[in-house]
């Protein structure tokens, strides 16, 4: 229950890795969190002005309870080490749900929290929590990857100028959409396959999480095995900067559950993905 004197507090940047670090308990438990936290650290270092950005807790309680909401413009992502989750319920009360939010890698453990907030605060949803695996493999197995691309395409990193392909075939595309995956391609590992004349067949990025996003195949190059070259080029990228390789897959999307799978990946997880509506005409803008 919110108290009265209950307040969404900031975390300061020069705390940010202090709260990154609460998250190595139990390793590897927590480790979607702890990536979420390093990803706006590294991208902070980049540009410590980056407007629409929160990093919010309970009353400075971040320390005691380990909990966190980022709010990135219209994406947030939540997290506490608290098992009774009292101090996430309470700083989900105090959202101004007026707005939509995408609320992104939510672990199935906070389901039962984040909906009786809905419920209490009458918030509807236009994307529900339809459930996921997580994937993982390790750094050590993402450096055994072949990454050998066939005769007559070549694997690079994308450009900003390809967000706007790739936003035009993004299933979650939406308004302000392409600025998300240019950040994506500036600041975060990704990897893009290219026929001879430069043309971008298939693709996939590093989330702010730390899991592969926008993963995708051109729709007359599909079969042929490029969309697992790419996931194993992207992942040997993401261990440049220390990272194992995780994504989150659809349980009912069985192409790409068997594809990770014969790659190596192992579950180890589930979490879900949900968008607010709207009940404000004003919305966040989209650019920085």
């Amino acid at each position: 229950m919110m108290l009265n004197s209950d307040e969404l507090t900031p975390i300061a940047p020069r705390h940010w890795p202090e709260l990154r670090d609460l998250f190595k308990v139990d390793w590897p438990r927590h480790e979607i969190a702890h990536s979420t936290v390093q990803n706006y650290i590294n991208w902070n270092a980049i540009d410590p002005r980056i407007k629409q950005l929160e990093v919010l807790t309970l009353n400075d309680s971040w320390r005691q309870s380990g909990t966190y909401i980022i709010i990135d413009r219209y994406y947030m992502f939540i997290y506490t080490l608290e098992e009774s989750k009292h101090t996430i319920h309470r700083v989900l009360l105090l959202i101004d749900w007026d707005y939509s939010y995408k609320i992104s890698h939510v672990p199935e453990s906070l389901r039962p929290i984040l909906y009786k907030v809905f419920q209490m605060r009458s918030v509807e949803l236009q994307i529900t929590g339809r459930p996921t695996n997580l994937y993982k493999l390790p750094m050590e197995k993402c450096l055994t990857l072949d990454c050998t691309a066939p005769p007559g395409v070549t694997l690079h990193k994308l450009e900003l100028h390809h967000a706007t392909q790739i936003n035009t075939v993004w299933p979650h595309r939406c308004e302000g959409s392409e600025y998300t995956l240019k950040r994506l391609i500036a600041w975060n590992p990704s990897m893009g396959l290219f026929d001879e004349s430069g043309r971008l067949l298939a693709w996939s990025l590093c989330w702010t999480t730390g899991t592969l996003a926008a993963l995708q195949v051109d729709a007359e190059h599909l079969r042929k095995g490029f969309g697992s070259l790419v996931v194993r080029a992207v992942a040997k990228e993401m261990t440049k900067v220390g990272m194992n390789c995780q994504a989150i897959v659809h349980c009912a999307n069985e192409i790409s559950n068997a594809m990770f799978t014969k790659l190596g990946f192992e579950v180890v997880g589930s979490c879900f993905v949900v968008r607010t509506k709207a009940r404000k005409l004003v919305e966040y803008v989209h650019e920085s």
